[in-house]
């Protein structure tokens, strides 16, 4: 069984599967961390990136807030990334055997792969409490509504989201939505 977790920039995915890691025993597959790999030098992303984007790396570097800045602003640009990105990120996953197999995936819907699992969560805060969480990590309200805007709506999510559990408790509130959720899922 293949069971993706998302939602948006500080909603508590990372934190869902953290407690998943620690607390259940799971082995989450993190597609940004395989994502940061894949874009090591001389990684299999990193050579697609050099070749579709030259001018983000500085003395053979990439420099990854210049690729973010330009992606984050310019669709065209972002798609090509994401075409470069997102076929080597689903192959790392597909080599993957675990079962249930858990994976943080903060574009499912974007990117379409909400088809290769058996059952989706959404996690989702209010706004207001995003924010906030959002400025206690350094970023500033420009950032957070861009990066916002540039994903899907969270109501376009909640239409196609299997599960979904409202984050804006305590901690422990959220781990008591994700225990219920997994007495639901696995039996």
């Amino acid at each position: 069984m293949k069971i993706a977790i998302s939602g948006s920039i500080g909603s508590g995915k990372s934190v869902a599967c953290e407690y998943l890691r620690q607390n259940k025993g799971y082995d989450v597959f993190d597609c940004d961390q395989v994502n940061r790999k894949l874009l090591e030098k001389d990684e299999a992303g990193y050579l697609k990136v050099k070749e579709a984007f030259p001018e983000c790396f500085n003395d053979g570097e990439l420099d990854k807030k210049k690729l973010s800045a330009l992606v984050f602003n310019n669709e065209e640009e972002k798609k090509k990334l994401e075409e470069i990105m997102h076929p080597l990120i689903l192959n790392e996953l597909e080599k993957r055997e675990d079962d249930p197999l858990f994976a943080e995936v903060p574009l499912l819907f974007e990117a379409g792969w909400d088809k290769y699992f058996d059952h989706n969560l959404l996690i989702v805060t209010d706004l207001d409490i995003l924010v906030e969480r959002l400025m206690e990590r350094g970023l500033d309200k420009e950032d957070i509504y861009n990066r916002l805007s540039s994903q899907m709506s969270v109501e376009e999510k909640i239409k196609r989201a299997d599960k979904i559990i409202y984050n804006n408790g305590s901690l422990s509130d959220l781990y008591k939505l994700i225990d219920l959720w997994l007495e639901e899922i696995i039996c």
